[in-house]
Formats: structure tokens, sequence, C-alpha cells
């Protein structure tokens, strides 16, 4: 019977020790970066420019649902990438608002990359780089607010700098 108690509790030892703490995949891990683009004044290059009132749609998306508005006032923001495709395409929507004297403006951004997935952790599981990133302005019959892109870094793996320069 002594026997027994302590072959049990060795076997509940090491049924213990195989056992592993819960993972959590902290704030501070990197995950999938964001694209970063910053807003300049086509006339004045080195001056930050908001774009008036800026929408930005997905390619394929409702804009109710996946769409979002920029407000006044901000000459950068960080947008997503697509993780299961090699491009991207964005509307960028001026004047937006229906309260605008000006006229809307859209003009549709196609961003192509390579993607790199890079394992983190058993909690965070994989991140996406992006390499080789290319943006692409489509030309409209209506002209184009756009005036020029530029790629800071075609490498996106991490969000503390700009990875794009638009000029307008």
């Amino acid at each position: 019977m002594k026997k027994l108690f302590y072959i049990l509790l060795l076997i509940i030892c090491f049924g213990q020790s195989a056992c592993e703490r819960d993972d959590i995949c902290a704030e501070t891990t990197p995950t999938t970066p964001l694209l970063i683009i910053k807003f300049y004044d086509a006339d004045s290059p080195s001056d930050p420019k908001a774009p008036n009132n800026l929408a930005i749609v997905a390619e394929g998306s409702i804009p109710e649902d996946t769409g979002f508005t920029v407000t006044t006032g901000t000459d950068s923001i960080a947008i997503p990438l697509r993780t299961i495709e090699d491009v991207t395409t964005y509307s960028f929507i001026i004047n937006s608002q229906e309260e605008d004297d000006e006229p809307i403006n859209l003009d549709d951004l196609v961003f192509t990359y390579i993607r790199d997935e890079e394992y983190v952790s058993k909690a965070c599981g994989f991140r996406v780089i992006y390499d080789e990133l290319l943006a692409e302005l489509v030309p409209q019959d209506d002209g184009s607010w756009i005036q020029n892109i530029i790629i800071e870094n075609p490498t996106v793996n991490d969000q503390v700098e700009a990875h794009i320069s638009i000029f307008h």
C-alpha cells in the first residue's frame, strides 16, 4: 500500500511539472504593424499638411463597416495592410463631409508588397512583415488631389516612423 502511495505521488508530481502556465500575449510584444502615412503640402514639401475631411475606404468594403474618417488637422494616419494577400487598395476621399462646400475628390492607391510571416511566440502567434512596399496612384477622370507619393521606408516592420509620404 505504501508503494502504491509513492507511485501515485510520483505520477502526480510528473503530471504537474508537465503543465504549462497560461501564455498571454503582452501589449508590448510587436505584432503585425500598420502602414504609417504622413501628408505634406505639395507647394512646401517640408511642411506637414492635413487633408480636409479625409475618409479612407478599403476596396470591396462597405464604407459604414470598414471605412473610417480622419478628423481635420491630422497629418498622419495608420492603416492596416492585408495579411493574406500581396495587394491592398484604399480609396482616399477628401472633402468627404456633406457640409463642405468643396467637391468630393476620390483617389485610389494600390499598395503592393511581399509578405513575410515571423513567429513571435506561442501566445502571440505570427506577425506579418511587409517588404518591398510600393504605392501606385490610380489615375482618375476628375483629377487627382494627391500629387506625389514617396516611399520613405519600403519595409513595414514597426510603427515608429512614416513609411509613405503623400504630397497634396
